[in-house]
This record gives C-alpha cells, structure tokens and sequence, in this order.
C-alpha cells in the first residue's frame, strides 16, 4: 500500500476572494462547519448588513432556533473582525457566533475564552481555524480541515446531552422538521393577512423573506423570540449603482427612523401572537418603503438636503 502526505496549501490558492469564493463556499458547505463543531447548523442568509457592518453568513442552530453569526477571515484574525462579530450579534440578535480564520492571535483567542467564561450560558463563541490540504502532489484535489480551537467550558458535555439518545440525529431531524413547518406556516399566515405584500413559494420555510424596495433588498427575518426587518447593505445582485442607492437608504433611515435595523422581542412560538408579529411587520416594511421612496437619488441631490418623513 503506498502512503502519501498532506501539503499545505495557501487558502488563497483554494478560495481566491473571501466574499466572492470563501463565503459563498462555506455557506453551502455548513455541514463541514457542523461536524466540528458537533452541532447542526442551518444556513439563513449571506452578506447580511447592518448600519456598515456585515455578518458574512447567518444562520441557525435548529436545535433550539438560535441565530448564529459566522464571520470568515481568509488572513490572520484583527481587531476590527472582533468588533465586527459583537457588533453583528447585537444587531442581528444572535446567541452564537462561529469565527473562521486563518490563523488565530493569541489575544483574540483570550477573549473568545474570556467571553465564553463571562456571558451567560445561552451565548457561545468559537474560534475554528480553516486550513487547505492537498494529499500528495499537484493536480490532487484541495481539501478543507476545521480545527476547534476555542469553544464553551461545557460545550462537550452539552453536545453528549443532546446526542445521547440512540435516535438522536432523528430527534434533530425531527427538530429541524418541526422549525421549518413554523416558519413555512408563519409566513403562509402573513401572505394571507398582506396578500399584496408577500410573495412567496407555498413550501418556504426559511427565517427570511425579501423585499425589493427601490432597487435595494429589505430583509425580514423570523427567528426564536423574536421578528425583525433589516436593509440588505450587501448581496451578491448588486452593481455599483446599487450599492449607492443602499448607501443613500441607509442614511435616510438612520435619520428617520434611528436605525436601518429593527427587531420586536416576543415569543414566536406561541401562535396567538402572530398576528401581532405580522403587524409589526407590516407596519415596519411601510415605513422602510416610505423612507426609501423619499431617499432614492435623483429626487434630492444632496443626504444634506433631505427632510425626515412624515409618518402618520
């Protein structure tokens, strides 16, 4: 039998563009992310914006419908990264968040450590290396590894609870079913109360649905305890010209509204409170249609210029 060796391999040989290869990339290959670590995750959405931060994946561990926030370095970890991780879960209301790099500083694997020791319980934080492979020689093909380096104290032992049972992967199965049959019922619930307002796939079960408003994505999202609408600062369908109106949009909600993300906390597993949830909803995307409508360049030459909304 002949052995061979891995050899390393520059991430950017295999992913040459961090949101143009690497995150799109992992975002379908999530399953790679959930074997280490040893958890199912779900994948919701990319490129996800907010007031100028971006969350390069979001997604949810169906196990118990919690919002993760996984960013991805194809370099070194640095301090804006950090920020940007804690500034993501605050707005996108997240428990967890997965960070991907390179290679880790041991300053930042302290405080990923310190986090998990000084939060409560229901937030996790890891750090997971990426690294590139090759077994043997050019032309072999390129293989992904993830490596755990940070996670919570008691994570294992929180893993082994769940996955105890004999029929534990059925029982997440059977969790993951039962997750997306509320959100596929949710949203059917909002179509019929807005039916002019929502157009969606009979079978759509994501946590997120789309708005095109003015040229720009406005998202609003379903998640454990809460709804939310937020503007779409970044997605793959955008040119240039897009990318300006979206600058100018969030500048003018900002202005009117305070933020360009907005989230109501309830309990959104009791269905008595869905139609509650639905008219929030409504109401938000009014107001963003609203603001965006007045905002949109050409109507006004200058952000200096505008005039807050008028809202009845």
């Amino acid at each position: 039998m002949d052995f061979s060796e891995l050899i390393e391999v520059e991430l950017r040989e295999a992913w040459p563009d961090e949101a143009g290869d690497f995150t799109p990339w992992l975002e379908d290959n999530l399953q790679r992310l959930s074997r280490v670590i040893g958890i199912a995750i779900e994948p919701d959405d990319s490129q996800v914006s907010v007031d100028g931060f971006t969350a390069d994946v979001l997604a949810t561990f169906p196990v118990n419908d919690s919002r993760v926030v996984i960013e991805n370095q194809l370099d070194n970890t640095d301090h804006a990264h950090l920020g940007r991780i804690l500034s993501n879960m605050a707005r996108l209301e997240a428990q967890s968040a997965i960070w991907v790099a390179k290679e880790f500083l041991p300053a930042h694997l302290s405080t990923i450590r310190w986090l998990n020791i000084n939060t409560p319980g229901d937030f996790n934080f890891f750090a997971v290396r990426v690294r590139a492979v090759r077994i043997g020689e050019f032309p072999a093909p390129i293989a992904p590894i993830f490596e755990v380096l940070e996670k919570p104290h008691d994570w294992d032992r929180r893993v082994m609870a769940l996955n105890q049972p004999a029929q534990s992967a059925g029982r997440i199965n059977d969790r993951l079913n039962r997750l997306r049959r509320k959100r596929s019922d949710f949203w059917r619930a909002y179509a019929e109360q807005c039916p002019s307002e929502v157009d969606i796939a009979e079978e759509h079960s994501h946590s997120n649905i789309y708005h095109r408003l003015g040229g720009a994505l406005v998202s609003q999202y379903v998640a454990d305890g809460s709804v939310g609408i937020y503007l779409v600062e970044h997605s793959r369908g955008y040119d240039v010209d897009a990318a300006r109106l979206v600058s100018s949009y969030r500048e003018g909600l900002q202005l009117n509204l305070g933020d360009s993300s907005e989230s109501l906390t309830i309990d959104t597993n009791n269905r008595d409170n869905w139609p509650d949830m639905i008219d929030w909803l409504h109401g938000k995307l009014a107001e963003y249609s609203r603001v965006i409508e007045r905002y949109t360049p050409g109507k006004v030459s200058e952000i200096s210029e505008y005039e807050p909304v008028e809202f009845e």
